[in-house]
């Protein structure tokens, strides 16, 4: 495998901001993208989980990651997202997608319904790496297949396999990823709350939800446990980790953008079956924004 495909460090999982058409908000959606290109991110990922891909057509797809692409301007490493889990249909999106797209790689999300052996598990993903031109990123999510640890060691060995995002934290099944995956594999969390352990315990780094409005703090604090810097990375943790709670609540979606819409970045609008966060759920994040460090906020506002 291509080492330039060894992604680390801290990549934002990019949102998608929507109008009061429910169309793209393709403004907000600049806004952010210079905002994060000024950043220290290392890559991006577009249409990933936390930007509704699922809930949006296969042309709106390809005209984000277009636009993206254009704003980005080389900038940033991309990683795209397959939205979906239908595997047939997966497998042809993926064999024209991967042809086309500026992205390095591609993230491929577990099959929906979920797998409940491991031979479909392991199917789901082999059937896309081998039809992709480009490699692929497993992101684990759930744990539906008995021993998922073995499951996703022996896709590590797929030749056009190059990384694992683990959406769940469990601490236990990152340290066996990272024990007896290939050098070449890398592993990557998408758990924002468990960045900073995770980080401890060797993974290569994270796709970030809540760096979206703090992109800035998130990479200090990816630097920061890189050098040992362990009680500078400790406060921002804690100072997130509320919000990355938070985000759990009502769906990452919803949550980010509620926050973003506070700072005047985009309106805090989603698609059905999201819907914009509660009143209590938002009250909470207010608070926590609210006690945050004058630095942090003043970041975000920029």
């Amino acid at each position: 495998m291509n080492k330039a495909f060894h992604f680390s460090g801290l990549g934002v999982n990019l949102v998608t901001p929507f109008n009061a058409n429910g169309e793209i908000d393709f403004p907000a959606l600049e806004r952010l993208v210079l905002k994060i290109q000024a950043s220290p991110i290392e890559f991006i990922v577009v249409n990933g989980s936390a930007s509704e891909a699922a809930l949006m057509s296969t042309e709106e797809c390809l005209r984000s990651l277009e636009f993206i692409s254009e704003i980005n301007n080389n900038e940033k490493q991309l990683i795209g997202g397959l939205p979906g889990g239908n595997t047939r249909l997966s497998v042809s999106q993926i064999a024209s997608f991967s042809e086309q797209t500026p992205c390095s790689a591609i993230i491929c999300h577990e099959p929906l319904p979920q797998a409940r052996t491991v031979s479909g598990y392991l199917g789901h993903f082999r059937s896309l790496a081998q039809a992709s031109a480009l490699p692929i990123i497993i992101e684990h999510n759930h744990e539906t297949v008995r021993d998922v640890s073995s499951a996703l060691l022996q896709l590590a060995k797929d030749p056009n396999v190059c990384g694992i995002v683990d959406a769940t934290g469990d601490v236990e099944l990152n340290g066996k990823l990272i024990r007896n995956t290939p050098d070449n594999v890398f592993i990557l969390t998408s758990c924002d709350g468990m960045i900073l352990p995770l980080m401890a315990l060797g993974i290569d780094g994270a796709v970030s939800t809540i760096a979206n409005a703090f992109p800035v703090e998130c990479s200090e604090m990816m630097g920061q446990m890189t050098f040992g810097n362990f009680q500078d990375a400790q406060k921002t943790h804690h100072a997130l980790a509320p919000l990355c709670r938070i985000l759990e609540i009502e769906g990452e979606a919803p949550g980010i953008k509620a926050i973003l819409n506070h700072f005047h970045w985009m309106e805090d609008l989603v698609r059905l079956p999201n819907t914009p966060v509660s009143s209590e759920t938002r009250t909470a994040i207010y608070k926590e924004l609210a006690e945050l460090p004058h630095r942090m906020v003043k970041h975000a506002m920029l």
